[in-house]
């Protein structure tokens, strides 16, 4: 959880300087899941000190920005993404091997898709709702295809 914390927090700076407090409000409101200030203030010191993000303090408060070094870091985050999404193939094939779930192999195999890798994505940028209706429909359209494939099996 820690390294996810870690990417969080670098695109949370990334897109605007924080604070402590709110880099955690945000990522209770992104993620569902508030870290501990034993956690963040912590995860933050060693980011600074690694170089990849400075400090400024203003008043009581200690706002966090990316270093220039943070920066590149950051533009190269792509790679840790594509390493992300083969571990998590990696698990659901596992997983669906060893229950032999046909439900999960068919994730795996959307999982090697890069248009599904670049959905993925996407999807955090739009209402909600609208996901809901664009989803929705794909689901009754695949449906609809998987029923066309099995009827035309049938004949066979």
């Amino acid at each position: 959880m820690k390294a996810i914390l870690k990417m969080f927090i670098l695109k949370q700076i990334a897109n605007k300087p924080s604070t402590g407090y709110q880099i955690m409000k945000a990522c209770y409101e992104k993620l569902g899941y508030k870290p501990s200030a034993g956690s963040i203030y912590p995860l933050l010191k060693s980011m600074e000190k690694e170089g990849i993000i400075s400090s400024k303090r203003e008043g009581r408060r200690v706002i966090y920005s990316l270093s220039n070094r943070g920066r590149k870091f950051f533009d190269g985050i792509e790679k840790i993404k594509d390493e992300f999404y083969k571990k998590l193939h990696s698990h659901i094939a596992a997983t669906a091997e060893i229950f032999d779930d046909e439900e999960l192999k068919s994730i795996a195999n959307f999982f090697k898709n890069e248009k599904f890798k670049k959905v993925i994505f996407m999807i955090g940028s739009i209402d909600e709702r609208k996901v809901d209706k664009i989803l929705d429909e794909l689901y009754r359209r695949l449906k609809n295809e998987s029923n066309r494939n099995r009827r035309a099996n049938k004949r066979i």
